[in-house]
């Protein structure tokens, strides 16, 4: 009779950890994101209230754009800006010889609010940036990746907008992150190498978990496009 109770409990496991090692468990999630749809009220509201649980990734994503910036890094886009979360954390910059800080964000509420915050975003998509062949040093992106209609094609639009030697970091959590296999999958599709994207599981933990990744493009340096 207890084997008989177990039973069902085994099952969903068994399914619980099929759904994992498949995938499925998180494709579900970026179509709920999707379907949730940021640049709707409820996407704001919910981006507005999911906001503080994610306060560890937005803090290193911006220390890591500071020490870019200290090493040299003049032209820093950040794509799907949202509310102008990381561009206002670094507003301090804005005084740095040479220093351009934009952000590309495809709802107009989402802009609005940057407004108000003093941050100045531009109408855009990962998909078709508005900006100029190599010209960013930087692009970044924090918890937007999954959202991308075709992350093929904005992979390769970052790859035409980085300059040589420039780079896109694109945080992200980890239970909507591409895998290591989609990202090749993702990189044939742009025609990008795949020894240009590398997919990292960051440090830190939520309880047992550790549950942000971050996917770097390179641009091959002293190769690219000439800038525009």
């Amino acid at each position: 009779m207890r084997s008989l109770r177990l039973a069902p409990l085994a099952l969903a496991l068994a399914l619980a950890l099929l759904a994992v090692r498949k995938g499925y468990a998180v494709r579900a999630v970026r179509a709920a994101d999707r379907w949730g749809g940021l640049t709707s009220l409820r996407g704001e509201r919910a981006y507005a209230a999911s906001t503080p649980l994610f306060g560890a990734l937005h803090r290193r994503a911006a220390s890591d754009v500071r020490s870019a910036i200290e090493a040299g890094a003049r032209t820093v886009v950040d794509v799907g800006a949202g509310p102008g979360d990381l561009l206002a954390s670094l507003a301090s910059l804005a005084g740095v010889e040479g220093m351009r800080l934009v952000g590309v964000e495809p709802s107009a509420a989402m802009r609005d609010i940057a407004v108000r915050r003093g941050v100045a975003e531009v109408d855009g998509r990962a998909e078709a940036l508005p900006l100029e062949t190599a010209t960013v040093d930087l692009a970044v992106s924090t918890l937007s990746m999954h959202h991308w209609s075709d992350p093929a094609a904005a992979l390769r639009e970052l790859g035409r907008v980085l300059r040589p030697g420039g780079e896109a970091r694109l945080y992200d959590v980890r239970l909507a992150a591409y895998s290591a296999r989609e990202l090749a999958r993702l990189a044939e599709r742009a025609g990008i190498g795949r020894s240009r994207l590398r997919r990292t599981v960051l440090p830190g933990r939520l309880a047992a978990f550790r549950p942000y990744v971050l996917t770097t493009l390179a641009a091959p340096a002293g190769e690219g496009h000439p800038a525009a």
